[in-house]
């Protein structure tokens, strides 16, 4: 159950994509998540927002409306 609440803390989260992959990492937390854009095509640097999950990874759009100084941004370094 606590893997279901970490992954369910992170829904409405976004960060910076480092690739222009569908599948990626991101650290959110402190801890390292597998992501897949559904919606959107990634471009290195795009805005990604999480806006579902399964057992295995995040599902994330692509939102460029999104920026840094959002409160749900997360650094991904």
């Amino acid at each position: 159950m606590s893997g279901e609440y970490q992954m369910r803390k992170t829904i409405g989260k976004c960060f910076r994509s480092s690739t222009d992959n569908f599948n990626g990492v991101v650290r959110i937390y402190g801890s390292p998540y597998m992501y897949r854009v559904i919606n959107g095509i990634p471009e290195k640097g795009a805005m990604l927002e999480v806006v579902d999950f399964s057992s295995t990874e995040l599902f994330v759009t692509v939102n460029n409306y999104l920026f840094e100084s959002d409160v749900n941004y997360i650094d991904n370094p």
